[in-house]
């Protein structure tokens, strides 16, 4: 008797975690710009072919925001069986008009905008202009003070942005007097809110680092430096038990150059720990 009254007990707890206790993952990547070396289709092909649940983009998807190279980033993706959610960066952001377009292109309410997927809640900042307003950190400030951790399942709070945020270690380029104080503002936010990771792109490398306690990770496709330490490739986010762990997954790119489709893409991917 006394078994039969604790396994409905059990089977509510489960329900109630929701899941939460199970782990799962998602990629992040950045800076594919046209993609030329073809590494960006390779990341697609391995994520496709993973348990990731989608793909995030931290901006720099083209080069000029031109209508063509969107056509071909579009053809590139189309077979692309898994979601794909975009941050803007500043090439994205080329033009009159180009953030309204952005956002229409990706189905977007605005270029700041947040989703909430299983237990994890993210954000997606716009700072491809250089600069963190302060109209921008009051819009994050608010979305994740209506998405707090420990309600309505939310055990994660993820930031992604194209420019990285000035660390110290970090210091990024094409940004605008006062980066480094907006860095700060920032990093209050984060704190306050207990943020678990920030997503970033732009320095075309590929790296992590703590940051106050919080992971950054930093990610390129295309343009990353022939330089030892670093590789071409993403990064896979694992989330579990209230922990949040990063894994860069190296892609080798065709060695004549980019592939004209994604079934030519040798899917050679090799989980490797993220370089220093």
């Amino acid at each position: 008797m006394r078994r039969a009254l604790l396994l409905p007990a059990v089977l509510a707890a489960l329900l109630w975690a929701g899941g939460r206790a199970f782990a799962w993952s998602f990629a992040v990547t950045g800076d594919s710009h046209g993609d030329r070396e073809g590494t960006f289709s390779g990341i697609l092909a391995a994520v496709d072919d993973s348990d990731m649940e989608f793909l995030v983009h931290t901006g720099d998807m083209v080069d000029r925001n031109a209508d063509q190279e969107w056509r071909r980033f579009r053809a590139k993706t189309a077979s692309f069986g898994k979601p794909l959610h975009a941050v803007i960066g500043n090439h994205d952001s080329r033009g009159k008009g180009a953030r309204k377009r952005f956002a229409k292109r990706f189905g977007l309410p605005d270029t700041n905008h947040s989703f909430t997927r299983k237990d994890a809640h993210f954000a997606f900042l716009d700072n491809s202009g250089g600069t963190l307003p302060d109209r921008a950190l009051s819009w994050l400030d608010r979305d994740l003070a209506a998405h707090p951790k420990g309600e309505d399942g939310i055990a994660f709070l993820v930031v992604a942005m194209h420019i990285p945020p000035d660390t110290g270690t970090i210091r990024p380029h094409g940004v605008r007097f006062g980066y480094e104080e907006q860095s700060r503002k920032l990093l209050a936010i984060l704190e306050k809110h207990g943020v678990d990771a920030v997503l970033s792109g732009h320095e075309h490398m590929n790296h992590s680092e703590m940051w106050e306690g919080i992971l950054l990770v930093v990610t390129s496709a295309e343009r990353v430096p022939r330089i030892p330490l670093q590789r071409r490739g993403f990064f896979r986010i694992d989330l579990e038990n209230g922990k949040v762990r990063e894994t860069f997954v190296q892609v080798k790119p065709p060695a004549s150059g980019p592939a004209a489709a994604r079934g030519s893409i040798p899917r050679d991917c090799t989980a490797s720990p993220p370089p220093p």
